[in-house]
């Protein structure tokens, strides 16, 4: 009789970093308003990684996520994690904005100094590379001590970038900012139960990415472009009911303006009929600006 075949874990764990007050203490809530989307994205990536046995069939993916917003961090139990069962593993840093940066930095080096995998991403990092002639001495230092940085969205390239963890072979930059997906037909970001139940709003889910705009302040089209990128009606109706069915009920539609994604209205219409044929029962946040009044049957379509 053939032995049992060896199983090998690989453990990612996946921190959406708070930041510091004006005394350097870090700031958390027991509960917090806006739910972390780049988090939800991020699991859910990884998760079908997981189920799709990406990493080969021996391979057992250890997946942990948490919003350090409303939810303590300890690196050292974040170590001892990656450590047990052969200590093979990688930690994400994920969603991280400028003002996040050092809480993040502070995060990645005690992880790294432990000689674990790190991988810093978000707006700070996509940015930067994306406007700045130079990587600046904040992120450079990071890279000195060996931390990975990832410019772009995560969607058709985190299979790849898992895939050169486990194998030892990560770059030291994966600059996609070029490279921006379709959203139609995508993962879909998703957060399980334990950890929305730290927000107010419970869970998020983007619409749609880009501005059209040229806004000299924002970030958006530097890091996701000018062309609008949106999700289907499908789309969203999969991800309410899988929400629904894990007894989530509010979502924050984090959109940079919901108001602006060219698929506004066929979304509206659909979720029109989740709760008025189908009887579903769901609330919702939109971040819009003020003159989306002046967009016929927006402010309508909204209220239904």
């Amino acid at each position: 009789m053939d032995p049992t075949p060896t199983r090998t874990k690989f453990h990612v764990e996946i921190i959406k970093p708070s930041h510091y007050d004006d005394d350097g203490y870090v700031i958390q809530w027991l509960r917090t308003f806006v739910p972390s989307n780049s988090l939800a994205c991020l699991h859910a990536l990884v998760k079908n990684v997981q189920e799709r046995r990406a990493l080969g069939d021996d391979v057992d993916i250890v997946l942990h996520a948490c919003d350090e917003i409303h939810a303590l961090v300890s690196t050292k139990k974040v170590i001892r994690r990656i450590r047990q069962n052969g200590g093979r593993g990688i930690v994400f840093l994920a969603g991280v904005q400028t003002n996040q940066f050092p809480r993040a930095a502070d995060l990645a080096r005690e992880i790294r100094a432990a000689g674990i995998d790190v991988v810093i991403g978000g707006f700070h990092v996509s940015g930067c590379l994306s406007m700045l002639p130079e990587i600046p001495p904040e992120i450079r230092a990071l890279q000195d001590e060996g931390v990975i940085l990832f410019a772009g969205e995560a969607e058709q390239r985190i299979a790849g970038l898992l895939t050169d963890a486990y194998r030892g072979e990560l770059k030291p930059v994966y600059n996609i900012l070029k490279d921006q997906p379709d959203l139609q037909n995508q993962v879909l970001p998703m957060l399980p139960r334990e950890i929305v139940r730290g927000y107010f709003s419970e869970t998020s889910f983007d619409a749609g990415r880009g501005c059209p705009f040229q806004c000299t302040f924002c970030t958006i089209i530097n890091v996701q472009g000018r062309k609008s990128r949106h999700r289907t009606a499908d789309d969203v109706e999969q991800v309410i009911r899988a929400n629904l069915a894990q007894g989530v009920h509010k979502f924050f539609i984090t959109d940079d303006d919901f108001a602006r994604n060219k698929n506004w209205e066929p979304i509206f219409d659909r979720m029109i009929e989740l709760r008025e044929q189908k009887g579903l029962t769901f609330k919702f946040l939109m971040q819009v600006d003020t003159q989306c009044y002046k967009i016929p049957r927006f402010i309508d379509k909204a209220a239904r």
